[in-house]
């Protein structure tokens, strides 16, 4: 099964994105600044297929972080919710 990095995909208008993945047989890691705050991406734990799910906790301005991150990636997509306007 081939695997899709997605940094900075925690939030609600990630998901789409995220499930668009998991539902076409990818395993999806998911990045988060911090593991201990469920409230951010536990909803992402609600989609289909969620078992091929992985939520890791890093520090994406730290080069050594998003290469440890990305290294057994096959893809990597880099998502910025503050580049995203209404």
């Amino acid at each position: 099964m081939k695997k899709a990095g997605i940094i900075g995909g925690s939030g609600f208008i990630e998901s789409d994105v995220i499930s668009l993945f998991l539902n076409t047989n990818f395993d999806v890691k998911v990045s988060t600044t911090d593991i201990s705050k469920k409230e951010n991406y536990e909803h992402l734990m609600e989609l289909e297929h969620s078992e091929n799910l992985y939520v890791c906790e890093i520090d994406s301005e730290k080069e050594s972080a998003l290469h440890n991150f990305t290294k057994d990636c096959d893809l990597v997509i880099f998502i910025n919710p503050s580049d995203i306007k209404f």
